[in-house]
Order: structure tokens, then C-alpha cells, then sequence
């Protein structure tokens, strides 16, 4: 999502929908209430939290958006690098799932990898609670 309300983000980017608690810190999980309530309905698919449930991978479309949003700094910049350097745009990815979720596919992830690979000019904030699957 372009220009989000979270203050610490300019973007949010969610490769995927969807997660397994793994932590006292997930009981009350955002993401799985509002899949509930608005995207498993919208998407017709069931659930996507819980061992076994089936992830959500977002639409084509939506994987475009970081690279236009990559393209539009790339412009920005030219003539002006002081300005440019002092405000890169910080996207949240998977603020919907965890980006190390073990059920995702690995292909996914290779795809998610090679995203922020073709994006310079973004900052990406990965956040997750899986530390070890990142080897």
C-alpha cells in the first residue's frame, strides 16, 4: 500500500496473507483478526493462519508496486541526492504474515528476495519471528 498511515513506513508490501502463532506475542494478532473478518471472505478462501491453513499469495499487481515505487525514487533523485538521501521510502513487508513463515513456499521467498534485490532505492523493513529459518 503506497503512503500508509504507520508512522515508521512510507509503504506496506504483503507478499502473502497469512501465518502461524509461534509466540505469547501473536494471541492477539491483528493480521489473523482482520483476515477473518475481511480478506477470507473477499479472497473465498478460508482461513489463512494456523498450521496446514493455506497461505494467500497477493495478486501480480500488487507485487508490481514496489518497483514503481522504486522507480519514482530512482526520478526523484536525479539533481536532487542531498534531499533524496535523507528521506529513502521505508516499506514494511508482511505486515500481514511473517516473511520467514515456514509454510510459505520457498520459491515465494526467493521471489520476495529477488523484489528487494531490484528496488535499490527502497529501504525494506523485515520483521519476524523466525529468526532461525533466515539461514
Amino acid at each position: 500500500m503506497k503512503d500508509t498511515k504507520i508512522e515508521w513506513a512510507t509503504h506496506t508490501f504483503n507478499p502473502w496473507i497469512g501465518c502461524t502463532k509461534v509466540s505469547p506475542g501473536c494471541a492477539n494478532c491483528y493480521a489473523e483478526e482482520m483476515d477473518r473478518r475481511r480478506f477470507s471472505k473477499t479472497l473465498g478462501t478460508g482461513s489463512h493462519w494456523g498450521p496446514g491453513a493455506p497461505r494467500h499469495r497477493t495478486s501480480e499487481a500488487n507485487w508490481k508496486q514496489p518497483i514503481k515505487w522504486d522507480r519514482e525514487e530512482s526520478r526523484m533523485m536525479v539533481g536532487h541526492a542531498e534531499f533524496v538521501a535523507n528521506r529513502r521510502p521505508r516499506v514494511f513487508c508482511a505486515s500481514l504474515a511473517d516473511w520467514l513463515d515456514d509454510e510459505v513456499p520457498i520459491e515465494w521467498l526467493a521471489d520476495l528476495l529477488d523484489l528487494i534485490r531490484l528496488t535499490p532505492n527502497l529501504d525494506w523493513l523485515l520483521v519476524t519471528k523466525r529468526p532461525r529459518n533466515w539461514r
